[in-house]
């Protein structure tokens, strides 16, 4: 997570940049035709975006010197789909380079890793469980509050580890990896222990649950 402070060599900030201006136009140009959100939905969208921002100055590091912490995209991006996931992912980044004291030059890159990696694999892994696996609501929220919350952290972290061994060379080790995935293990079972409660208790809080799809009603019910 050092990226989100430590000053960036100028290509590599330019490079994140010209990544990820393109995936922000075209988002913005499909705005319109997304589900809006209502009441409720929105205030979690906002005060989930906000939270994110929080949760990344909470960081622990090293012997090392390598700073981990939690991530909360890939249950962000299981709430509120690919789309309204990126804007909020996006906005979160933005508030907390503003606060928390972040490099508005690594912004492309730091957008790119937190923002546009987890949701595209959340948007992919989702998909790929509704074609191959049986339609019920068990099987979404643990196919996804478990193994696509794991996938899609675990990535993550090591994403943002990679791009750290690019920065700072001579600080790489291979434990940073271990690191990395046990807390992307910690931070699976809290995600998809929450996400699994959601979508028993606010089911419409869920933007990517269908209760028609996973849930139908049974033959014969009026």
């Amino acid at each position: 997570m050092r990226l989100l402070h430590s000053p960036l060599p100028a290509e590599w900030a330019t490079l994140g940049w010209l990544f990820l201006v393109p995936f922000v136009v075209q988002t913005l140009r499909r705005w319109r035709s997304w589900p809006s959100l209502r009441g409720v939905q929105e205030h979690l969208w906002l005060a989930g975006a906000v939270v994110l921002a929080w949760l990344w100055t909470l960081q622990v590091r090293t012997v090392e010197g390598a700073a981990f912490g939690l991530i909360g995209s890939a249950l962000y991006a299981l709430l509120f789909g690919r789309d309204w996931a990126r804007l909020g992912l996006l906005a979160a980044v933005a508030v907390h380079t503003a606060l928390g004291g972040g490099s508005w030059a690594n912004f492309g890159v730091n957008g790119a890793l937190l923002a546009l990696v987890p949701t595209a694999l959340v948007g992919v892994l989702q998909g790929l469980l509704e074609r191959r696996l049986p339609k019920n609501v068990f099987v979404f929220m643990i196919g996804n509050g478990m193994f696509v919350t794991l996938a899609v952290t675990a990535i993550t972290s090591l994403s943002l580890v990679m791009a750290s061994w690019l920065l700072r060379p001579a600080a790489a080790s291979a434990d940073q990896v271990a690191y990395a995935l046990l807390l992307a293990w910690g931070e699976a079972l809290a995600s998809g222990m929450l996400f699994s409660a959601l979508v028993i208790f606010g089911p419409h809080l869920v933007l990517t649950y269908r209760q028609d799809l996973y849930l139908p009603p049974r033959r014969g019910a009026r």
